[in-house]
Order: C-alpha cells, then sequence, then structure tokens
C-alpha cells in the first residue's frame, strides 16, 4: 500500500486574547508542505509563501499527485494539517494515521507529554533542532520570515520524524501499516479514520 507523511509549516496571527493561532481560518498563509513516501528516501520539501524564496514550480499538482497515490497518510497532530489542504484546495480521499493519537492510545490515557519532540525523544528517532527556530519565533516573526534553509532543515526533519515515530507505533502495536488499513481492530480504529472522506472540496 502506499503511505504518504507529511507536514506543512504555516504563519501565524496574534488573536485579540492575546494568544497566537496557526489554523487557516484567521488570515494565516502556508508556507511550506514536505512529504515522503514510505517506498522512497526522498523528502520532497515545497516552498508555497516566503519573503526570500519563490513558490516552487508545480507545488501544488506534485503534492496533490503525491496524495492521489496515497492509501494512507501519516501525520503529527494532524487535524492541523488536514484542516491546511483542505483550505489550500487539495483533495484527499483515504485513510489516515495521527501519531499523536496513536501515542494517547498506546499510553492508555497516561498524560505524557505528546508532542513530536518528545515522541521522537522517546523512540530514539530523528530529532529536530528546536533552537533553529525559536530565536526567531521569540522575536515576534512567523515562518515566513525565518531564513528559508532553516526552515526547510526543521521541516525536513519533521516529516523524518514523523514516519519514523508511526513505525515505532506500530511494532508496539504489533502490526503493519497493511494490516491497519485492511482489518483495523478495536484499538486501531481509534488511530486510523474510518471515513474514507476526511479531506474533500
Amino acid at each position: 500500500m502506499n503511505v504518504l507523511t507529511f507536514d506543512v509549516e504555516t504563519t501565524h496571527k496574534h488573536k485579540p486574547n492575546g494568544s497566537t493561532t496557526a489554523l487557516p481560518y484567521f488570515g494565516n498563509s502556508l508556507v511550506s508542505i514536505g512529504y515522503k513516501r514510505l517506498t522512497s528516501p526522498y523528502i520532497h520539501y515545497h516552498c508555497y509563501y516566503h519573503s526570500e524564496r519563490e513558490p516552487h514550480d508545480f507545488a501544488p499538482e506534485l503534492f496533490q499527485d503525491a496524495l492521489d497515490e496515497a492509501d494512507m497518510v501519516v501525520g503529527q497532530n494532524i487535524k492541523f494539517d488536514l484542516s491546511w489542504i483542505r483550505e489550500c484546495g487539495f483533495v484527499y480521499d483515504g485513510e489516515i494515521y495521527d501519531t499523536m493519537v496513536a501515542e494517547y492510545v498506546l499510553s492508555k490515557s497516561q498524560r505524557w507529554p505528546l508532542g513530536l519532540a518528545a515522541l521522537a525523544e522517546k523512540y530514539d528517532v530523528t530529532r529536530k533542532e528546536k533552537d533553529l527556530v525559536e530565536p526567531y519565533l521569540k522575536e515576534g516573526k512567523t515562518f515566513y520570515d525565518i531564513p528559508w534553509e532553516i526552515i526547510e532543515e526543521y521541516g525536513r526533519a519533521d516529516v523524518l520524524a514523523t514516519e519514523e515515530i508511526a513505525l515505532k507505533q506500530l511494532d508496539a502495536y504489533g502490526v503493519t501499516f497493511e494490516e491497519l488499513y485492511n482489518e483495523p481492530s478495536a484499538d486501531t480504529k481509534a488511530v486510523v479514520g474510518d471515513d474514507r472522506r476526511i479531506v474533500t472540496n
């Protein structure tokens, strides 16, 4: 089966209550999408909107092709990424696997950290260098303003770590992506979406 791991980076806005949001419903913009097919070592990383980088030629078409090929998409807190690709006009009609939800199930609802950095440390997989972007964010910049080479390094690490965490979690479940896709058990139904129309126009 075709498994696609992807991750988006975006701008963020300050809300009237002082908090920030990166959701697509508050005037934010999509900065980049990184994605990787399970069967390939290559991570595609494309710019959509950035202060120092032109958008990649044919980036939307290439990503849509990858979605069309996928039987399952993998993400960390994937509801955020799915919200973005839907708002940007992408169409996906398959299964989903969320590493954050999977970890919640594996933890039996214990309150241990579920963020990507914590899971990467727990499973001893690729770790992103949070310090790469933190100084810029503290200055009030968004991913639109952070140097592109830093965003790309940060984003590629996110994609690879998410895929590696998913594979480690499947080992813990004792199943494969194919088994999840074909015959999800009661435990794994919480991790894999049953609705094949998760993201549509």
